[in-house]
């Protein structure tokens, strides 16, 4: 194994620039991913970068590309917006469904 190998690199440590609540979706200096923990402004945050995640978000059909905007809600519309991820479920009754995180 390479000698400066760090990490797989799917969970990064950042610095929060603002409150973050666990679970939820967020674009942040570039990179996208999801708060594992809770954290306030100042406080070291986990940033998962890979994986799925069940999110809410209504008519979503498996394979939309789901954006999200600049105060971190996602969305299907592209205009103005970053590519967060691609749903792998639709979303269902209450309008919950998968989305493969995508760095973009």
């Amino acid at each position: 194994m390479a000698q400066n190998y760090i990490s797989r690199g799917e969970v990064i440590t950042l610095v929060a620039g603002a409150s973050y609540t666990s679970g939820n979706p967020y674009r942040i200096s570039g990179f996208n991913g999801v708060a594992l923990i809770s954290v306030g402004s100042g406080e070291r945050l986990s940033f998962q970068l890979e994986g799925i995640f069940e999110f809410t978000l209504g008519s979503v059909s498996v394979g939309d590309p789901i954006y999200i905007d600049g105060s971190n809600n996602l969305t299907l519309v592209s205009n103005g917006n970053s590519l967060f991820g691609r749903a792998v479920t639709a979303s269902d009754a209450n309008d919950k469904f998968y989305c493969r995180l995508l760095q973009s």
